[in-house]
């Protein structure tokens, strides 16, 4: 009963990821069309920024109140007191981003234009903070409908509201930001909504629960503290990038271009296919809490190695057809063929960068939030010095080579904890060098089809 419950949860959330992902490749093709590749680039650093405010209020509270609730300790009053905390430090980020909009997009961005679109984004954060709780509940109880629902609520009214929305004002960035709070809202009210019916139905304890902020400050804490500080790094990482590119001879727009392309227009196809595996991922964080509370070790191992085959399996041969059809692939959804060289570069590294996801999931089940938060402090550490030294010396390649540099760091770190921690012992045969070796013959297969195809013409 249990695996058959995990199997729907996991069919639901891939399925939706995909359908949501897709929607989003789409939407920013729609973006890209209306804004081009310099304000696609803006669009980022935006975005980067109103990021740093959803880890504040977010990080850690929605995994504390799945964790608490997956142990047996879950209550009303529990997921109460991580909802408010969630919604305090949500309304110190919201104050901060609104009243400091100016500032940051003057100093930081380098650009006054991005002012009002901060401020349009700012009143989303306590919407967001609640329902990233609220999520974190339907997750422990093993009910992923509720969040799916959420999130295509969440993506149909942002998008509907975006698309209305730019055709009323003369703005098209402050219409997308808009559009995006007023789809936080949608969201907020549903899962509220949803939540109290659930917790009636599922007589979810009213019992006072004692030493849930402790508990809070365990689990959150270190992932809060960790989020934290490598989002303000890696938003101070967004902010070098294009002044890097600039001072290499890009110009101002083109350094926007060159760096929107990249991370508005390459990262999106490139973790696309991770919405495969992104059910997994957020599946094993209850799983992994439980068996690790009773004391599971056999059970533990048993869940990381198929975790590890799996998505080296599905990671290598994605890879190779990342590699084969990136010019296609490019040109179907921005017409770029630069998208296409900068995939095909970046393609190598997506078996470590899809297994550093997975393997993060794992370790904050198995309560290693502390050695995740060390690794990824440590590493956004080295990619700021990295980039503020070499961007503006060897532009874009250094860029990418920073990107590689920083996965193989932070992966290998991550890996060795879980197998340290689970003692488990790694087949290379079995895990690696099989399928490394069957994409490279899905790579060659496909040459040849290629081949074939052209001489036949």
């Amino acid at each position: 009963m249990r695996k058959r419950v995990f199997y729907i949860n996991a069919a639901i959330l891939t399925s939706s990821s995909v359908l949501l992902r897709l929607s989003n490749i789409w939407f920013r093709m729609f973006i890209c069309s209306k804004i081009g590749a310099a304000g696609m680039g803006l669009y980022q650093l935006v975005l980067s920024v109103f990021f740093l405010g959803i880890t504040l209020c977010t990080s850690g509270i929605g995994l504390a109140v799945t964790r608490l609730v997956s142990e047996g300790r879950g209550t009303k009053s529990s997921v109460r007191q991580c909802t408010l905390c969630a919604l305090a430090l949500s309304l110190l980020g919201a104050s901060a981003l609104f009243f400091g909009a100016d500032f940051i997009a003057h100093w930081f961005i380098g650009n006054a234009s991005a002012a009002m679109p901060l401020k349009l984004l700012a009143p989303g954060l306590p919407f967001i903070a609640i329902c990233s709780c609220l999520k974190g509940y339907f997750l422990a109880i093993r009910n992923t409908l509720v969040p799916v629902c959420s999130d295509f609520l969440e993506q149909f009214v942002t998008i509907g509201a975006s698309l209305l929305l730019l055709f009323s004002m003369s703005n098209a960035l402050d219409a997308l930001m808009l559009g995006s709070t007023i789809g936080e809202v949608f969201d907020c009210t549903f899962m509220i909504v949803l939540y109290h019916l659930f917790a009636n139905r599922n007589k979810l304890s009213k019992a006072k629960s004692s030493g849930v902020f402790q508990s809070i400050l365990h689990i959150a804490g270190p992932i809060l503290f960790g989020s934290f500080f490598r989002n303000l790094l890696s938003s101070t990482e967004n902010m070098l990038i294009p002044k890097g590119l600039k001072k290499y001879g890009a110009g101002d727009s083109g350094a926007l271009a060159q760096y929107g392309v990249i991370q508005g227009m390459v990262m999106p196809i490139l973790y696309f296919p991770y919405s495969f595996l992104t059910s997994l991922s957020m599946l094993l964080i209850p799983e992994m809490a439980e068996a690790n509370a009773e004391g599971k070790q056999k059970a533990i191992q048993r869940v990381v190695e198929k975790a590890f085959r799996c998505t080296l399996m599905f990671s290598f041969f994605i890879c190779s057809l990342f590699i084969f059809f990136a010019d296609d692939l490019g040109m179907l959804f921005y017409k770029s063929r630069e998208v296409g060289n900068i995939l095909r570069i970046m393609a190598p590294i997506v078996p470590l960068m899809y297994l550093d996801s997975v393997v993060d999931g794992l370790l904050k089940g198995l309560d290693q939030q502390m050695y995740s938060l060390k690794y990824n402090f440590s590493d956004s550490i080295m990619r700021v010095i990295l980039i503020a030294v070499f961007v503006p010396m060897f532009g874009l390649r250094a860029y990418i080579t920073v990107l590689f540099l920083s996965e193989i760091y932070n992966a290998s770190l991550s890996i060795n904890r879980l197998l340290n921690v689970t003692t488990l012992e790694v087949d290379i045969w079995e895990w690696i060098v099989t399928p490394a070796v069957g994409a490279a013959l899905l790579y060659y297969i496909l040459l040849l089809i290629q081949k074939v195809s052209f001489i036949s013409i």
